[in-house]
């Protein structure tokens, strides 16, 4: 068997396997290859491997590319400046000499407040002590007279901190235990 020398042909042979010839090309190969044994043989060969050629899968770029994340900008962290062991030495000690100095104010404040408050506090209750004697007499209810009690009733009206109004009373619910 010769070998055809016809190149041109012998390279339109997988693009005629594979159906991608226009027509002129295509009834020029089919023409030669009515004659030729040894194209014909060699057209075979191809029809074998492309049927026993195992195809990777087809890959989907589009998809891929559509999978990955969209590109986002790094940006490095600004470092701060490291404080050295001396300032941070110095920092402690300024913020203990402050509290230290401050709370020698507070307390040197306080005690002289004191004086004079408990002054006045003491004025205060002889005051007191002196206007309403059952207060000033006694530390317990118990212990206060009825003409005590009647006294302080009476001056109830005068104290502060007693609610302006009347609390609204209480309903007791029966929940139907019986003890």
């Amino acid at each position: 068997m010769n070998k055809c020398i016809d190149t041109e042909i012998q390279e339109l042979l997988p693009d005629l396997l594979h159906g991608s010839l226009d027509g002129q090309s295509r009834g020029r190969a089919e023409a030669h290859l009515a004659g030729c044994e040894s194209c014909q043989e060699d057209l075979e060969v191809l029809r074998t491997v492309r049927g026993a050629a195992v195809f990777a899968p087809t890959i989907d770029a589009n998809s891929i590319v559509r999978q990955i994340p969209p590109y986002r900008m790094i940006v490095p962290a600004v470092e701060q400046p490291k404080r050295t062991r001396m300032v941070s030495w110095l920092v402690a000690a300024g913020l203990a000499v402050a509290a230290i100095g401050g709370g020698s104010l507070v307390m040197s404040n306080q005690r002289s407040g004191l004086v004079t408050a408990s002054s006045q506090t003491a004025s205060v209750l002889a005051s007191a002590a002196v206007q309403t004697p059952a207060i000033a007499l006694a530390t317990n209810l118990d212990d206060l007279s009825d003409g005590n009690l009647v006294q302080l009733m009476d001056e109830m009206d005068t104290f502060d901190a007693l609610p302006a109004a009347e609390p609204e009373p209480v309903l007791a619910v029966d929940s139907g235990d019986s003890l």
